[in-house]
């Protein structure tokens, strides 16, 4: 049965006679990298280039959210001439109000990133750089990364919550049964090694993620909270490699 819904999600673009459309996303300075298109109508997704050159699949009267982590959220409705040249589209840089956004989160996650970096590198002090050890065909990690994992978990799960929240084993069933959410995405596109994959969830676990992210309406959420939350796991791990 699932294999049928995934077969009938792949048609489905072809019967509705969606073509793609090209263009190029920049702001005051210059292209925009990593600028994220959702095509809200078909439900596609799509990323800027390192040029801010994109493509994405649309029919006319589609609506796309174009957006980014420094820039304003923008609304494009697709029009017949955009099937016959690129499309043009300005976002607005945010500046003095990156900060506020930025402290704001922080205060409701009640998380101190420099507080964690400090007390990680208390508890790790006497952990060798994470190796890897061949088991059979798969790579396995050694006991420094397992200690690892235990710091982060003893340094998190200390904190108590009233609202129900992602929990390891629910990212683990997330990564096994959604289509969109696989293990191409976790190593691709949030960087995530298998070695720290488990490591990466108990992160994620302790940010206190509301449980309503794992509805399917939600999934875009989700998405934008593990990007999010990669990139700042992953420059713990490249700090705590250094060290």
């Amino acid at each position: 049965m699932k294999s049928l819904k995934f077969f009938f999600f792949l048609i489905v673009p072809i019967f509705s006679s969606a073509q793609t459309v090209k263009g190029i996303i920049y702001d005051a300075e210059t292209t925009i990298k990593g600028a994220k298109l959702i095509n809200t109508t078909q439900n596609v997704l799509s990323y800027s280039d390192g040029k801010g050159l994109f493509s994405i699949r649309a029919k006319r009267n589609d609506t796309l959210i174009i957006s980014s982590y420094f820039h304003y959220e923008k609304t494009y409705v697709i029009k017949q001439s955009d099937f016959e040249e690129d499309i043009v589209i300005e976002l607005k840089k945010i500046t003095n109000e990156l900060d506020e956004v930025e402290i704001t989160k922080v205060n409701e996650k009640e998380f101190d990133t420099t507080a964690f970096q400090s007390n990680l590198k208390v508890q790790t002090l006497d952990f060798q750089k994470p190796s890897l050890v061949y088991s059979g065909e798969n790579l396995q990690p050694t006991l420094d990364v397992i200690g690892l994992v235990r710091a982060i978990g003893k340094l998190f799960k200390k904190k108590q919550v009233e609202i129900k929240k992602i929990e390891v084993e629910d990212l683990q069933r997330v990564f096994t049964e959604s289509t969109l959410f696989t293990t191409p995405f976790l190593r691709n596109e949030l960087h995530i090694s298998e070695i720290y994959e488990f490591l990466f969830f108990e992160y994620c676990s302790a940010q206190h993620l509301d449980l309503y992210l794992l509805e399917k309406d939600n999934e875009f959420l989700l998405l934008d909270e593990l990007l999010i939350h990669s990139k700042a796991f992953n420059k713990l791990v490249e700090d705590y490699e250094k060290d």
